[in-house]
């Protein structure tokens, strides 16, 4: 059992890790070229209406997809049921949205945003017609499919987008942008994945996938409120201009987080799921996977951050270098925010999503102090301090619950974690220190990048974090298994 499923945990990781690079990679060079053809003061805007709109998008799902993917046997009437429901939910908000966008455009002094909003509204009804399909092929670990549609709907409107922008459209250009990746990825998975045997909504259905899904809904509409409220506030209270740099440094900082959260959570989420009668295997399964992630993370991390202007300027140039505070703040709280969310997998197999609602209103009530006072003094670096510091306590307050859930607690995890952290710590300063002996600046640091890598592995061997050959020996031999490839096809 251990080899089969650590074989389609790999498999899984594989190719959700190749389509989700190609994703962000076409993703990436889409936004480059928008800044540097669109202004700091249209980003901003689009980092206001995002806000409302991520919210919505967390409350038409309502959890119902993660529930369905947690249950050991589906039917057509449960992916019949959560379709109607979503559907539903999914028209009410965009109503919501078209009715209060004039207020919402009022409150911040930009008539342009009503419009925008409406807009971008459409992606909430057009979204509620590919949920089913993507929750089958998570289910089936057929992650490869699911990245060649993800790809091609980028691609498509990634074109568009940019020539909208070359022509002048500006702000619009981002919008339909976003409206166009939604619709085409719809369209390709009605086409090629088809559409629901019938539709029907069963009450028993949806009782017992709600129970799962109403909880970690309302966590994650806490969480994605404060993680986007910061848009709202330096919008309001500050500049529009900062909700943009805000929203770029978060969107680069988001790029190597989000592709290791996307590509790995949902793998071992539904793996792991499938051994969760089993404690001795998914603590030994789990650990190992988190083990060797908090790694790659703390990897990634300190490189962000150790290079976070030079990426600013070379990629975004100089009009937008107030973004490298907000990037290096996150990207230090993304390391925090990343274990939490492997704790949370902890929470969804054994069905105690309440927890996780628990948690996230301890979590907020510590950032709504730091917000206001931040606000009150008007200043952004303590509404960012705050931001990390609630990190921090969230992540200590996620470990100890989450062992409790499966009488795995040890200060040997911790110990790891931190050690990972302190490590980190140690190779930005010998990066910081040879820099300054070799008299390096600007891209001349990328010559370093190597030579960080080797330090950090090194050092994550002699602390004995991780016996690296092992684990990528052991990794090499999956992936070259034909047995773990055929999984997923």
């Amino acid at each position: 059992m251990e080899s089969t499923f650590k074989k389609s945990i790999v498999s899984g990781l594989f190719w959700s890790f190749m389509g989700k690079s190609g994703y962000l990679i076409i993703g990436l060079i889409t936004n480059v070229v928008l800044t540097r053809l669109l202004s700091p003061f249209d980003f901003g805007r689009v980092g206001i209406v995002m806000f409302f709109i991520i919210i919505s998008k967390v409350l038409t799902e309502s959890g119902l997809g993660g529930a369905l993917i947690r249950k050991t046997e589906t039917t057509e009437e449960d992916y019949s049921t959560v379709f109607i429901f979503n559907l539903v939910i999914s028209i009410v908000l965009m109503l919501l949205l078209i009715i209060f966008s004039e207020q919402i455009a009022i409150f911040y002094k930009d008539p342009q945003l009503k419009y925008i909003l409406i807009a971008s509204s459409s992606v909430l009804l057009i979204n509620a017609f590919q949920i089913t399909q993507n929750v089958k092929l998570i289910r089936d670990l057929k992650f490869k499919k699911k990245a060649r549609y993800e790809i091609i709907s980028i691609f498509i409107a990634s074109t568009l987008g940019i020539t909208l922008a070359v022509y002048g459209a500006g702000v619009w250009a981002i919008v339909v942008m976003q409206v166009t990746t939604a619709l085409t990825l719809t369209l390709l998975l009605w086409v090629f994945e088809g559409t629901l045997k019938k539709i029907t909504f069963s009450r028993s259905s949806f009782r017992s996938l709600y129970k799962f899904g109403f909880n970690t809904t309302l966590a994650s509409v806490i969480n994605s409120a404060f993680e986007n409220i910061y848009q709202l506030i330096l919008g309001r209270y500050f500049e529009i201009s900062q909700a943009g740099f805000f929203y770029q440094g978060k969107k680069l900082q988001e790029i190597p987080i989000g592709l290791i959260k996307s590509t790995t959570l949902g793998v071992v989420f539904t793996s792991l799921s499938q051994v969760q009668n089993d404690p001795k295997e998914f603590n030994y399964l789990y650990s190992r996977i988190i083990r060797v992630l908090t790694v790659i993370v703390g990897l990634i991390c300190l490189l962000v951050y150790f290079y976070a202007e030079n990426i600013i300027l070379l990629l975004y140039g100089v009009k937008w270098i107030e973004s490298i505070f907000y990037m290096k703040i996150l990207i230090i709280a993304s390391f925090f925010y990343m274990q939490e969310m492997f704790n949370r997998i902890i929470f969804k197999v054994y069905d105690k999503t309440e927890k996780i609602l628990y948690l996230e209103v301890i979590k907020k009530i510590i950032q709504s102090i730091t917000v206001v006072i931040g606000v009150v003094y008007m200043d952004i670096k303590i509404i960012l301090y705050g931001y990390l510091i609630t990190s921090v306590i969230s992540f200590l307050i996620n470990y100890f619950v989450s062992s409790k859930i499966t009488n795995n607690y040890s200060y040997s995890e911790l110990l790891m974690i931190f050690k990972v952290i302190g490590i980190s710590i140690g190779t930005v300063m010998v990066g910081e220190l040879f820099s300054l002996l070799l008299n390096l600046e600007s891209f001349e640091l990328f010559i370093l990048i190597p030579f960080m890598v080797i330090i950090f592995m090194i050092s994550i061997h002699i602390f004995r974090v991780l016996d690296v050959k092992k684990e990528v020996s052991t990794l090499l031999r999956l992936v070259k298994s034909k047995k773990g490839v055929d999984i997923i096809e």
